[in-house]
């Protein structure tokens, strides 16, 4: 059974553990791109070549956060592989287990992100996604998955449900009433001509096949993606290059800048919390049983910053 593939193991794993488990269906998807890449990166390996060294040389091209949400799962696989006889040993166990570095990231300001804005070098579809996560709040993997369905021009509003809360008791569902700013680059992301249910995708200058399997949609964004886009447009631009870079803004740190410009704009904390889909803010049940079944209630908020 030793001579089983990677891709064998990784099938058996999605079939009989993975759908078997009562993740939330955003999780699930998740899980799904990181099996898809390691079918494409090591499906064509036997399990038995899957060793201590093999599997740790492929965790370190991953660091920090993403290593350890890897290790994790490539845990959980090899356990599953043990339990079925398709290997001996649960090598990703015997990987080192890092500890999360502490935070040592700046914050935006508004200068360095209007410079990278104005960089001639940063794309549009990247312009869009700043201001959509600095105007909405909204996290990196929302950003990337929010659909175009969403969004009612006629009723000015765009609906979404931060994936960090859908594992939550009661999942936190937002009905966002758009300002002028949000409208705009809704709009702007609207009239693409690019074809894709998202609102923030690219065109791709190549399809390769793994990379596709890997993707919500051949013109999609991944959030990996995102971040080295962004990553690359914030170090070309030039505007923190006084700042050592491990430690300069990454695109998660936009919502920061965000809920800071909304607090000076004299917008109340609940407002800011209710955006930023926080758990602790006095809300409504989002889920109310019905008769036979439960029905998606929307916390209706507002999203008008001016910039």
């Amino acid at each position: 059974m030793w001579f089983k593939s990677g891709r064998h193991l990784l099938e058996r794993f999605e079939t009989e553990w993975l759908l078997t488990r009562n993740y939330s269906a955003r999780s699930l998807e998740e899980i799904g791109f990181k099996i898809a890449r390691y079918k494409a990166d090591l499906g064509t390996k036997m399990v038995a070549q899957l060793d201590v060294l093999e599997v740790a040389e492929y965790l370190d091209q991953y660091r920090n956060n993403a290593y350890t949400k890897h290790r994790g799962l490539m845990v959980q696989i090899f356990s599953f592989a043990v339990a079925k006889g398709l290997a001996e040993r649960n090598v990703a166990e015997l990987t080192r287990v890092k500890t999360e570095e502490q935070k040592k990231r700046q914050r935006h300001s508004k200068e360095g992100l209007d410079a990278r804005l104005a960089h001639d070098g940063t794309p549009e579809w990247l312009r869009r996604a700043i201001r959509l996560a600095l105007v909405s709040l909204q996290r990196r993997e929302d950003i990337v998955t929010w659909e175009k369905a969403a969004v009612d021009l006629e009723a000015n509003t765009i609906k979404v449900s931060p994936g960090k809360t859908q594992n939550y008791d009661n999942p936190i569902h937002l009905e966002i009433v758009m300002g002028s700013a949000l409208r705009a680059v809704v709009k702007e992301c609207l009239a693409s001509p690019v074809a894709c249910p998202f609102l923030i995708h690219y065109k791709p200058k190549a399809r390769k096949r793994e990379q596709l399997d890997a993707k919500r949609h051949w013109n999609a964004v991944a959030e990996d993606y995102l971040s080295k886009a962004f990553t690359k447009a914030r170090d070309d631009s030039k505007a923190y290059e006084e700042i050592p870079k491990a430690q300069r803004p990454t695109f998660h740190e936009i919502r920061a800048l965000g809920a800071w410009l909304y607090e000076q704009q004299g917008y109340p904390q609940e407002y800011i919390q209710g955006l930023l889909g926080h758990a602790d803010v006095k809300m409504t049940e989002h889920y109310q049983a019905g008769h036979r079944e439960e029905r998606v209630e929307y916390m209706r908020v507002s999203a008008d910053l001016k910039v």
